[in-house]
């Protein structure tokens, strides 16, 4: 399958206009776009300053007297290329000079009457907005003065807050696995909440998962030399991580009230790569990780086992310069390129701690089954379930042992593809993490490059341009469930590929005009194949043939899950995103002002051919626990169910695989205003048309319509069933007559004021804040495809789960597979089923940021800034359960409330048996119902959720400290603190009774703390001791350096079941996190009964907490009792550890032109075991609930055990 632009045969950029103006005629929504497209069709003309990864320089120049000189020309030269840009000071003695390429520059001034001015060794950074004010003497223009010296500390002309990692740190810091951006964790109000093991450049995921300053996870732009560079898979993963020699510095932005940034809920993550220079310049280099040089894993060392066979090889070189062609073309001051390449290959151990059967299990025997106090689990005998009174009796098998005859062929054929069981976990249930599969049995291979090429040219001083290209590519072989071949789960092979494009043009029109365009186009690619379930016939399980052969993907091994056990089974699944961008810009300085107008264009096409689950079946408890209705953690067991034949859930997925489109149009007008010598004044704004996505094909759900009768109203016997209210609602669906083809509303009202201020106290002190509006990333949610892809329910049981199916294993289907009907069923699609749908009035989330601070000139280079930082997110995408009992009637089931469960399970006539749109369903086949389903507000439908609805709220509110200084006797020290406090209203405490659960929130970390450090020791030519030393003296003794990063922060706050209410402070007052199970809460549980009596768990009076429940911590809620938002206790938090990473380097000069460095880098240099993921068992169910037994964390949610790393480089 192929997914390519939306029209093609026309240059990209033409393409795009032509995109546009055809969506906008077609579609007839020109008119509403009008003010606009008059204002698209302005810009382009006389575009702006688009999200902009190069620097500007501002200033004024003044005599001695302090009084403006008019009318002077200011050049800035970059060292390396010898780039010329200028500017011609106003009025008032301003000048601008934006679009700098970052690096070392010298400024020239010259005006009659004065001397030359010339100031050299100063460096801009990326997205800087530098200030030099320049003084000039009396005297004759053939006279000079030379200055030398380092932009100014101090940010005086925005109150714009971040951090740039220059040049130097990105290539000196030890970097596990080299991917730069994760150096963003060393700036104050940035939060990595990704997986702690996955931060290589391909863990495009993991690694897009930052919080800046209390935004949500992926909710952050990321830029690649000005062009996005997201992806809209995943839900904003990152597109392309650079590799470190390509980077020339980045910057994190977590404030900007500049309007020329959008599309984030958080900050800005802009990255600028190197370009060539008038000399050639490059690298060659080898990092490597052996096994032998490793620590041992966390959970080797917990199963007794030797170290795995981990392995990297991380290779590759850089190079740049002038595009020289003897005799032919000479590019020096003019041509430029850049080319960095890198290759990966990596053999992670990944060891796995799993659940599979005990050999006797598979012969039925569980009489050896016990939780983790030793308590036997005991089976019950679906096939013995008997009606006594109100209630629904089972038998226990004799000797917990199912007979022989009673095992099902087909469920026994596919458990022999476990892996058998190798291990017992103390404390733990009988069959549970009992299968250790040693990490050297489970290596993760990476196969994976980097590239980036990049051309400059310079057509003259007043016009320049870049192309740059860059792409990489990553398979990953790793296993999910222990096994390799049939039955596999995991990424084998896991595939991402990247492709990016980006054409960049800057003219200087006039003095104080400068017009800038980019045209970008990127491209990203990531999916599964789990090609060793490919080929599979399942007619050999004893599938029949006939049911078989209409299962999509049908030769493919199937999906198989069992309750309390890993899984078997996997299918396919790719995403495709790609984004193509237009931004027009525009930079006018006029007086005091430097105002920029611009456009941001993007179109965002997102392919997903993904199979779903077209074969999976599914078994717990349910079946052989002693009641129908209720879970217990001493009786049932899914194996046991499974043994039996019987199942409790499955399907049958027939997918589509969509094409959707994205649209977003944002233009935007900024006013930097020097007010004053002390006083700038940023001012923006900004208006954000966020179009809602549609599908090629009109393959969409557009909202529910809640008050149309519904058809099926027509089928029912009003005689037999004349209490049954009137059948209303169903799905609508996109493109259907009178129906918009877009999965939503446009959203026009998306403007964002941005107001900043910088004021100069002192020459050593700037006061700055600001406040500006941002409206988010929206969620792919919007999506919903139900009706085009087709969902086969499983019917389990046809009395409300009292009883099952018989042997339902042997034929899963028996009506057969349905096939998507598209929108021709209307309102009766998906009869007698769930599903979810978006709401269409969805509204753009925004966030509204500000801050106020102080920055401070500290000696040694230094400064320091101390500011108050907040983020109100409103609107914020949260989802509701639709189809729920009104009070009156959960009042009669609810024994909170004085009424009996029995009252909802009862039985009682289906109005639907036999009717056609129920059928592939329960309804369709069940003579009775519950009382209950029959009580919703759409019984013909299960269980709805509206998705995309705009209730949720989240406050951030921080103080921050970040202390940076610049390189001073070698020195190069950045320090930063955040003291935060995060509160959310994100999810229901009672969808009946529509109430936000208001609380701490789960990213919330109230201390982040992290120091880095870059030192270069004070030995050899030039430095304090050894400088005279002889020459061999000299390769022993110099170019020593060492580096270093340490960071902590607190834990997350643990997760409460939402059935438990919390009574009262349950916390162990003095946590001992070196025991083997770490105990977090009291184990003290109560239980609302179905009776409406309250019991204490047989575990809790085990553990001693006696008989007065007034002591008690938690209580699990009946059934039909409302189901609580997740309880979070601020004071009862996740592990944490500090982790520090240091290296040590030695740079030899060879000659004047090559270098060679040895480095030795540690990662986890102390061996901290951190299972910073490790929840706390929060099932009050399980005799565990409030531990964290260690030995079971997984592998992902631990920190990776210490890793050294020895490299060599040669630069020249």
């Amino acid at each position: 399958m192929s997914f390519e632009a939306p029209y093609t045969g026309i240059p990209l950029g033409l393409g795009i206009a032509y995109t546009w103006a055809s969506y906008t005629f077609a579609t007839g929504s020109l008119k509403m776009f009008r003010p606009a497209f008059v204002l698209l069709l302005l810009l382009a003309a006389t575009a702006a300053f688009a999200q902009d990864f190069r620097a500007t320089l501002t200033g004024r120049v003044s005599d001695p007297t302090g009084a403006y000189v008019p009318n002077v020309p200011v050049q800035v030269r970059h060292t390396a290329t010898n780039e010329v840009a200028s500017a011609t000071t106003n009025p008032d003695g301003n000048y601008t000079i934006p679009f700098l390429r970052p690096g070392e520059i010298s400024v020239t001034v010259e005006a009659a009457g004065f001397k030359r001015f010339t100031q050299g060794g100063m460096t801009l950074r990326v997205g800087q907005a530098a200030a030099l004010n320049i003084v000039l003497e009396v005297g004759s223009i053939t006279e000079q003065i030379t200055v030398t010296g380092e932009i100014p500390l101090l940010e005086t002309s925005k109150a714009d807050r971040g951090t740039v990692i220059d040049r130097r740190s990105v290539q000196e810091f030890p970097l596990n696995a080299r991917n730069p951006f994760m150096l963003s964790m060393l700036v104050a109000g940035v939060q990595y909440n990704g997986n702690a093991i996955y931060q290589r450049p391909f863990d495009n995921g993991a690694i897009a998962d930052w919080s800046i300053n209390g935004s949500l996870n992926r909710n952050n732009e990321f830029l690649l030399d000005g062009a996005p560079n997201n992806a809209q898979a995943g839900g904003n993963n990152i597109a392309l991580v650079p590799s470190v020699d390509a980077v020339e510095e980045f910057k994190i932005q977590t404030n900007s009230y500049d309007a020329q940034y959008g599309k984030t809920g958080g900050g800005i993550i802009n990255v600028s790569l190197k370009s060539g220079t008038n000399s050639v310049h490059g690298t060659l280099y080898e990092f490597a990780r052996r096994n032998g040089w490793d620590a041992n894993s966390f959970q080797n060392n917990a199963q007794g086992a030797a170290k795995s066979g981990h392995f990297l090889d991380q290779y590759g070189g850089q190079v740049g310069g002038p595009i020289y062609i003897p005799k032919l073309y000479d590019g020096r001051d003019r041509s430029f390129f850049m080319v960095a390449y890198e290759g990966y290959r990596e053999g992670t151990p990944n060891p796995l701690t799993l659940s599979v059967p005990e050999p006797e299990m598979y012969q039925g025997d569980f009489s050896r089954v016990v939780d983790a106090r030793g308590a036997a689990i005991t089976i019950y005998d679906p096939a013995t379930g008997r009606a006594s009174g109100a209630d629904w009796l089972r038998s226990p098998f004799p000797g917990n042992r199912i007979p022989a005859n009673r095992i099902n062929p087909i469920a026994s054929k596919i458990a022999s593809y476990y892996p058998k069981a190798n291990i017992k976990t103390p404390l733990s249930r009988y069959s549970r993490s009992n299968l250790f599969v040693p990490g050297g049995d489970n290596i993760a291979k990476d196969d994976f490059y980097n590239l980036a090429i990049k051309i400059d040219h310079n057509f003259g001083s007043r016009h320049r341009m870049f192309f740059r290209h860059a792409s990489n590519d990553r398979t990953e072989f790793r296993s999910a469930n222990g096994i390799f071949g049939v039955g596999e789960d995991g990424p084998l092979p896991l595939k991402r590929i990247n492709d990016a494009y980006v054409i960049d043009m800057v003219s200087t029109l006039s003095p104080s005009t400068i017009l800038n365009w980019r045209v970008s186009f990127n491209r990203y690619v990531a999916g599964a194949s789990r090609f060793g379930n490919r080929g599979f016939d399942k007619t050999s399980l004893g599938f029949p043939q006939s049911l078989i052969s209409q299962v999509p993907h049908g030769a493919w091994f199937g999906r198989y899950e069992i309750g309390g056990y890993t899984s078997l089974g996997n299918h396919f699944g790719f995403d495709y995103t790609n984004t193509w961008a237009v931004h027009p810009t525009l930079t006018k300085i006029f007086r005091s002002h430097t105002v920029k107008a611009g456009l941001d264009m993007r179109w965002i096409q997102w392919a997903t051919p993904n199979a779903g689950q077209p074969f999976r079946l599914v078994a717990d408890d349910t079946f052989t626990r002693e009641q129908f209705n209720r879970a217990d953690a001493l009786t049932g067991d899914g194996f046991a169910t499974w043994l039996l034949g019987n199942l409790t859930g499955g399907q049958v997925d027939n997918n589509v695989f969509p094409i959707h489109m994205f649209r977003y149009f944002s233009p935007y007008v900024q006013d930097d205003w020097k007010v004053s010598r002390r006083l700038t004044l940023n001012l923006g704004f900004r208006w954000d048309f966020n179009g809602a996505a549609d599908e090629r094909y009109n393959r969409l759900n557009r909202g529910f319509a809640a008050s149309e009768v519904n058809p099926i109203d027509r089928l029912i016997d009003r005689r037999q069933f004349p209490t049954l209210p009137q059948l209303k609602g169903g799905l609508l669906f996109a493109g259907n007559p009178n129906v918009s083809r877009r999965a939503t509303n446009l959203d026009k009202d998306n403007i964002q004021l941005r107001l900043g201020f910088a004021y100069l106290l002192s020459q050593r002190i700037v006061m700055r804040g600001g406040w500006g509006r941002y409206y988010v990333n929206p969620s792919n949610n919007q999506l919903q495809l139900s009706g085009f892809s087709q969902s086969t329910p499983m019917v389990t049981s046809n009395d409300g789960n009292r009883t099952p199916v018989p042997a339902l294993i042997n034929n899963p289907f028996p009506g057969g597979v349905l096939q998507p009907s598209g929108s021709s069923l209307g309102l009766t699609t998906f009869a007698g089923r769930g599903y979810n749908f978006a709401n269409p009035d969805f509204q753009v989330p925004h966030v509204n940021q500000f801050s106020f601070g102080f920055q401070g000139e500290m000696p040694w280079k230094a400064s320091l800034e101390i500011s108050y930082v907040g983020n109100r997110t409103k609107n914020l995408e949260t989802s509701r359960a639709y189809n729920e009992w009104d009070l009156n009637f959960r009042k009669q089931c609810n024994p909170m409330e004085g009424g009996s469960p029995t009252f909802c399970d009862a039985l009682v006539p289906n109005p639907f048996l036999g009717l056609e749109p129920f059928r592939g369903t329960g309804g369709f086949t069940n003579a009775q119902v519950s009382r209950a389903s029959l009580a919703r507000p759409y019984p013909h439908f299960g269980g709805i959720t509206e998705l995309y609805r705009n209730d949720g709220r989240v406050w951030y509110n921080a103080l921050q400290l970040t202390y940076n200084q610049r390189t001073s006797n070698g020195l190069n020290v950045a320090i930063a603190y955040t003291l935060s406090k995060m509160i959310g209203e994100t999810a229901w405490n009672d969808v009946q009774d529509p109430k936000l659960r208001r609380g701490v929130y789960s990213a919330d970390k109230p201390h982040v703390f992290t120091v880095a450090a870059l030192y270069s020791m004070p030995f050899g030519r030039g430095k304090r001791f050894g400088a005279n030393a002889p020459r061999l003296a000299q390769y022993l003794i110099a170019g020593w350096e060492t580096n270093a990063i340490m960071r902590w922060y607190s834990g997350q706050p643990w997760d409460l079941n939402e059935s438990v209410i919390h009574l009262r402070d349950a916390r162990v007052k003095a946590i001992d996190w070196s025991a083997p199970v770490v105990r977090a809460v009291s184990p003290c549980v109560l239980r609302w009964n179905d009776n409406g009596t309250i019991t204490p768990q047989a575990y809790s009076v085990a553990a001693g907490c006696g008989t007065d429940q007034s002591t008690y911590a938690f209580l699990i809620a009946p059934r039909y009792a409302p189901q609580f938002a997740p309880d979070r206790d601020n004071r009862i938090r996740l592990h944490t550890a500090p982790q520090f990473d240091i290296s040590f380097n030695k740079t030899t000069q060879i000659n004047d032109r090559f270098k060679v460095q040895f480095r030795a880098e540690s990662f986890n240099t102390f061996n901290t075991y951190w299972f910073y993921a490790g929840n706390f068992n929060n099932n009050p169910e399980d005799a565990n609930f409030g531990t964290l037994n260690k030995d079971n964390v997984g592998f992902g949610s631990t920190s990776f055990p210490r890793h050294i790393q020895l490299a060599v480089k040669f630069i020249f």
